[in-house]
């Protein structure tokens, strides 16, 4: 069930008190009650199902409401209610009251009594404003104190030697000529512009004006103007396509006093320029962002602060990663150089992927009026013509700054190991990048969630909850990562091998001599996180409660780990057949009969497994081929595994593909029925009331048999989908087919949820809530016009068939690994010789 809650906005910046007259019109309202429709967090209706909250969503955005949709019972009315009577009460009290007519007492002249009666008044309230401001600064030196108190009395050295400053000098040189050619360009075009315009005057003094001295001024003038838009415009206002730095939430100093002081204390301690604005954003990274020459003059930074690592790290970790994003911009000279160097390669970079992207000046987010449509075509057309162009400048800007850049990054380095000392620093660098790594599963559970219209409650905090929770094999492998050269180009990117081992050549001791805790600096902290959550999700997406994206992936992860040892690590593709061998000699083998049989057959089995992938693939290529040639488009046949271009020939390869691909799967089937064979023998061979367990499971097993053929139809269609949206026109001829894809993709994905549906063992056993979790239940929507809301609608409908699939899968997993850990351990019992795990050539 749902509830429907008041945004506390319009659609389309639609005037409030219009949507309060409609609503007033639409449902018989009295007009105080629709003016509470327009107060954030106010529940219109609760306890709806998907349909009606589908349709209360249509009626409210008619008036021009904005809703959003939350689980059932998530807020209440009454807490507002109580805040609203608040509000009356405290204006009621703070309304003067009337005044009144006081005679004069006697013995006290008229002219002298108001300023007798004011003067003690006045010197009362100043006195009380000067014990107040006292107060107040006596309070603001003790907390200067106590930061004051976590740093070691440690002279530390900001001067740059005249060698560096040689060097960052010329490294500024070197990444000024990559931009200097756009500067050039725009000075050309205005050049060009300006003599276009002077011919208009210059003919009419000369008697030449005429209509082609217009027209060709209009001609020039518009030629201008496509090239600057075409690629001064996206590298010079670059920041218009960058979605990693929009979306942040000003941190006012009214909200986070104690950490404007402790950054005020660490720029002082250490030199570095003081972060004067912060910007709350859900992630991980703390970098400068929208550094301004202004601003290195001045001496001061507007600091990007990701508040999972606010919840993650401890002060000085974060104190250390605040003074590696300063650190480059430390002093005059090395800040304009920084600033040469890592801005104009994040602008090269934010260009060529509003080219790649068809993301043009005219439209930067996509999406453009009707008038402005073939402008845009013809800047998204030549755009992707200028790629190459754009990524052969980024390449040239790297090689020419490789050696600035990576000074730049050795003194980001060694201003946070200042804080940490060396040693600190190096155990420091591997939470840095396991931090990383923790916020991009997080992003892409958030991703996968965004299918069904779901989203983490609290992103930082799962952020902070997956770090917690690496395995030690996920360790050692970011520990092994680590070897990787990070890109200096990339503030952001986590210390490699290399940066740490100089940092360590530097044997620098601790600044900080005392850890505290940064969460306690932020008020508010808890809203914050959701209000930050909110803004890196989709505005239709509603807030779900991190255990049910985090720890369901956590029970899948276990269950993967108990059939990899019961498999040995064979990858267990479908459903586990649940019928005994054909073959009566196997059918009759006992426990370790079966055990020592599988154990022959691992290295086949994977043979077999790949092999059948392989021919997985070329059906689906073969599929899509087919498609292609019945529309009659120019195909080669090798490209798509057929044998020829005509139907016939298609129909052949289809055929062939099947004969293959079923034998494959016959000989594969009577290997993972005698694993069938061997859990129902040790099933047997287990006591009473485990037994009957043990029984019990197998059968609600039995209910996902039904999903083996959807299971493998989602998986066909998803790969089918991929390669349409790589190879195949959406316009055009193509349409159609793209259209039948797209349809039967969406009907298989519908059969799927029926077959859930129908089924009383799998609705027990949760998995209607979990597919519906994953992929949403809404049907899919008709296909675009435009090219770009085609692909995207494919892409769309892609992802919800490998979501359909995944959570099948894994919810089988889940439930088949419960069966096999019970087999597992009565296999110990029994002393059976487990399934070695077998040295294969290729691991």
């Amino acid at each position: 069930m749902f509830q429907v809650v008041s945004a506390g906005k319009t659609l389309r910046s639609k005037p409030s008190v219009e949507v309060v007259q409609e609503a007033v019109r639409s449902f018989s309202i009295p007009a105080a009650q629709a003016r509470r429709l327009l107060l954030k967090g106010w529940v219109i209706k609760d306890g709806l199902t998907s349909k009606q909250v589908v349709e209360y969503q249509t009626r409210l955005q008619k008036i021009g409401l904005r809703v959003d949709v939350f689980p059932a019972g998530k807020f209440d009315n009454r807490a507002l209610l109580a805040k609203l009577d608040f509000s009356r009460k405290r204006r009621a009290r703070s309304t003067p009251p009337a005044k009144t007519v006081v005679k004069d007492a006697p013995g006290v002249s008229p002219a002298v009594k108001p300023d007798v009666a004011k003067a003690e008044p006045m010197q009362t309230a100043g006195r009380r404003a000067s014990r107040q401001a006292d107060s107040e600064r006596e309070g603001g030196d003790r907390a200067r104190a106590q930061v004051e108190a976590l740093f070691a009395d440690i002279e530390v050295g900001t001067g740059e030697s005249v060698l560096e400053r040689v060097q960052l000098l010329l490294g500024a040189v070197a990444a000024a000529l990559v931009p200097g050619l756009f500067v050039l360009l725009a000075a050309f075009c205005s050049y060009s512009a300006f003599r276009a315009l002077w011919r208009l005057p210059q003919s009419a003094m000369a008697g030449e004006f005429g209509p082609m001295v217009a027209i060709g001024c209009l001609i020039s003038l518009l030629l201008i103007g496509f090239v600057a838009l075409l690629l001064l415009w996206p590298f010079f206002a670059a920041g218009k396509y960058d979605a990693a730095g929009q979306g942040g939430m000003p941190l006012k100093r009214g909200d986070a006093r104690g950490l404007y002081l402790l950054l005020e204390v660490l720029a002082q301690k250490t030199g570095l320029p003081i972060p004067a604005r912060l910007s709350l954003y859900a992630g991980a990274e703390v970098v400068a962002e929208r550094v301004r020459p202004a601003d290195l003059l001045a001496r001061r930074l507007s600091l990007k602060l990701g508040l999972g690592a606010v919840c993650s790290l401890s002060g000085s970790e974060l104190a250390a990663l605040v003074a590696r994003a300063a650190g480059i911009y430390c002093g005059r000279l090395r800040g304009f150089t920084a600033l040469l160097v890592l801005g104009s390669a994040r602008r090269l970079q934010l260009m060529q992927w509003a080219f790649e992207n068809e993301r043009t000046a005219v439209a930067p987010q996509g999406g453009v009026a009707g008038f402005l449509r073939p402008l845009d075509r013809a800047l998204a057309a030549c755009g992707s013509a200028m790629v190459p162009v754009v990524d052969r400048l980024l390449n040239l800007h790297r090689r020419l700054t490789a050696p600035v850049a990576r000074r730049l990054e050795y003194r980001g380095d060694s201003c946070a190991a200042r804080l940490l000392g060396s040693d600190g620093f190096a155990r420091f660098a591997e939470k840095w990048h396991q931090l990383v790594h923790a916020e991009l599963v997080v992003a892409g559970i958030n991703r996968e969630a965004a299918i069904a219209g779901q989203r983490l409650a609290d992103y930082p905090e799962a952020i902070h909850w997956t770090l917690q929770h690496l395995d030690d094999e996920t360790r050692s492998n970011i520990e092994l990562a680590m070897s990787q050269t990070s890109d200096a180009w990339d503030s952001a990117q986590a210390a490699d091998s290399e940066r740490v081992a100089r940092v360590e050549d530097l044997q620098l001791p601790a600044l900080i001599e005392r850890e505290f805790s940064v969460q306690k600096l932020i008020e508010r902290l808890p809203e914050w996180r959701q209000s930050t959550s909110a803004v890196v999700a989709d505005d239709g997406s509603r807030p779900v409660d991190n255990r049910q994206l985090l720890q369901a992936s956590r029970e899948a992860e276990q269950s993967l780990q108990v059939l990899g040892e019961y498999f040995n690590r064979i990858p267990l593709q479908g459903l586990l057949p649940q019928q005994l061998p054909a073959s009566e000699e196997l059918a009759g083998m006992d426990l370790q009969a079966a055990v020592d049989w599988l154990r022959g057959k691992l290295v086949e089995v994977r043979d077999l497994q790949r092999r059948l992938g392989d021919l997985r693939d070329r059906g689906v290529a073969i599929h899509l081929g087919g498609g292609l040639i019945r529309i009659q488009a120019g195909i080669q046949p090798r490209d798509y595994c057929l044998s020829g271009a005509t139907p016939a020939a298609a129909d052949e390869s289809a055929r062939d593909n099947r004969v293959r691909r079923e034998e494959i799967q016959s000989q594969l089937d009577q290997v993972f029925r005698v694993f069938y064979l061997r859990a129902r023998r040790a099933v047997e061979s287990m006591s009473g009331d485990e037994r009957q367990a043990a029984q019990a499971q197998v059968k609600r097993l039995e209910a996902y048999r039904p999903l083996q053929a959807h299971l493998e139809k989602l998986d066909h269609y998803a790969a089918v989908l991929g390669l349409v949206i790589d190879g195949v026109s959406p316009a055009g001829s193509q349409r159609e087919l793209v259209q039948k894809f797209y349809a039967l993709a969406s009907k298989e994905l519908q059969l799927a949820t029926a077959a859930v549906d129908n089924s009383a063992t799998l609705r027990k056993l949760g998995l209607a809530g979990a597919l519906e979790q994953r992929v949403g239940r809404a049907e899919a929507p008709e296909l675009p016009t435009e090219r770009r809301g085609i692909l995207d609608a494919l892409q769309a409908m892609e992802l919800r068939c490998k979501g359909a699939s995944a959570a099948i899968a894994e919810h089988y997993r889940i439930q088949l690994a419960k069966l096999l850990q019970r087999c597992l351990q009565r296999e110990a019992q029994m002393d059976i010789r487990p399934l070695r795990l077998l040295r294969v050539s290729g691991e």
